[in-house]
């Protein structure tokens, strides 16, 4: 071969190596991504473990499908528990007892009404409240909150202005029906009347000074995890760019700051949260995969290692129920990196000692 290029023109020449050059190169970059996509994917499923002889944890129920990516999770009175796919807007309803994907329910009309479930609240008639960001790519902005019933999917609340929601994260009720969504986008927690309407800006976060969050420059807020304390009629908020957590009176409006990470190493990076009955907080720390109680400016981690903690709900009387959103393979690049560690599925953590 070599031997007949001399017969060649200089442009066949050229031709013939710049293919044999490109050749090469994507042989050579087709063997890294192999290679990298092998090592951040890994081998072995992970699962999440205790971090104290009084907890267990074990998965619940693995979703149907390979396109799950369960961001939120909630449970009814009766101990129904809902989940959502942020990725093909399907709500499931399921139990503790549930051992296998055929014991989650697919809720009609939701895999056509909803384009990606973000948070999920159950209202005080059984219906559900879904925050519906509408599409599963980071980059799009809007959204609005639908409701869930027997009948089929409709509009429960949007935000009337030119800019209206920017990305809907998390939703919660109140003991007088009155639901709030949280929007990073727009770094305000909005609040709606129980059926939809009157929808306000009903709290934002104050402004700190750099030094006070631990940062050397002064940075966006991210508004995004809510719980309602029922203790003292109060709403939870998370802010996992600052890693703080609020407490705001429903009645007052007065606040008080649960947690700040400040300069500490390992920043949880919070998402959902959820009250006990007694009053216990616990968040979903994102950040390093882990569920966490709050206590007196700490953090007590009672699980790690699960594949996304993107939310938390307690079931009565001592169960923590874990979203593993496995959200990595979302991201928007060319060349996907990273695969969800399939299948998709909640775990339940018990504790001995709630």
């Amino acid at each position: 071969m070599l031997r007949n290029l001399q017969f060649l023109t200089l442009w066949q020449r050229r031709l013939v190596f710049f293919l044999m050059f490109g050749g090469i190169l994507m042989a050579l970059v087709a063997v890294t991504w192999l290679l990298a996509r092998g090592a951040l994917i890994g081998g072995e499923r992970v699962q999440g473990v205790p971090l104290s002889p009084e907890i267990t944890v074990r998965e619940l129920v693995a979703l149907p499908g390979d396109d799950a990516y369960p961001a939120a999770v909630a449970a009814g009175p009766d101990g129904t528990i809902y989940t959502g796919s942020y990725k093909n807007g399907v709500i499931w309803s399921l139990t503790l007892d549930a051992t296998s994907d055929e014991s989650v329910t697919e809720l009609p009309h939701t895999r056509d009404g909803i384009g990606a479930v973000n948070g999920i609240a159950v209202a005080a008639d059984g219906s559900l409240l879904v925050v519906d960001q509408e599409d599963s790519d980071p980059r799009t902005a809007g959204g609005d909150v639908k409701r869930v019933t027997a009948e089929g999917v409709a509009l429960f609340a949007e935000i009337d202005d030119a800019q209206g929601f920017v990305a809907p994260n998390d939703i919660v009720i109140d003991s007088l029906g009155r639901v709030y969504v949280s929007d990073p986008g727009r770094n305000e927690i909005w609040r709606f009347e129980a059926d939809g309407s009157g929808g306000v800006v009903w709290w934002v976060a104050p402004d700190l000074a750099p030094a006070a969050s631990g940062s050397t420059s002064a940075r966006r807020r991210g508004l995004t995890g809510l719980a309602y304390d029922a203790t003292r009629d109060a709403i939870i908020v998370t802010d996992p760019e600052y890693n703080e957590i609020f407490r705001v009176s429903v009645a007052e409006g007065g606040l008080e700051l649960l947690y700040q990470h400040g300069t500490r190493q390992r920043p949880p990076g919070f998402d959902g949260a959820v009250v006990a009955p007694d009053g216990t907080l616990y968040v979903a720390a994102l950040g390093v995969n882990s569920i966490a109680r709050v206590l007196d400016n700490e953090l007590e981690y009672l699980a790690s290692g699960f594949r996304g903690a993107s939310d938390v709900e307690f079931v009565a009387p001592n169960r923590l129920i874990v979203a593993n959103f496995d959200q990595t393979s979302l991201a928007p690049v060319i060349v996907p990196l990273f695969a969800p560690q399939l299948p998709f599925a909640l775990d339940v953590i018990e504790m001995t000692a709630p």
